[in-house]
């Protein structure tokens, strides 16, 4: 089992992981101050599956594009922090096509922490970089 920590900034670490997204580095801007706040359904991939995704509602996904800024990742992916309760995180959002909505994937140790289970429904505070 991951052990985690929290950072200066309050978010969190996982050991025993790879880094999928490095934090910010020297130069990098910070995150946005006023974060985009999205009330949404947790689901799982497929049955059986443990990745769990969050899918942000077509407005909310509005507001993010109309901020976004700069180069994007893979895929189109925007870099950003996401908090759910106590526990923040870095991750990105990635686009779901023709959807014209954004997903992010909710990690174990998250869910874990939060008590979060397919089909609760989350509110989500988003923390775009600039």
């Amino acid at each position: 089992m991951a052990s985690t920590r929290k950072t200066k900034r309050n978010v969190v670490l996982m050991y025993g992981e790879p880094d999928r997204f490095s934090p910010l580095l020297d130069g990098e801007p910070e995150a946005a101050a006023a974060p985009v706040t999205v009330k949404t359904k947790v689901w799982r991939w497929k049955q059986g599956a443990a990745w769990h995704f969050a899918t942000v509602p077509k407005a909310q996904s509005a507001q993010i594009r109309s901020k976004v800024t700069g180069a994007k990742r893979g895929w189109g992916s925007v870099p950003l922090r996401i908090r759910v309760g106590e526990t923040e995180w870095e991750t990105s959002l990635f686009p779901e096509g023709k959807a014209g909505t954004y997903l992010f994937a909710i990690k174990a140790s998250v869910r874990k922490a939060e008590g979060i289970e397919e089909g609760n429904t989350i509110t989500a505070q988003v923390f775009l970089r600039t």
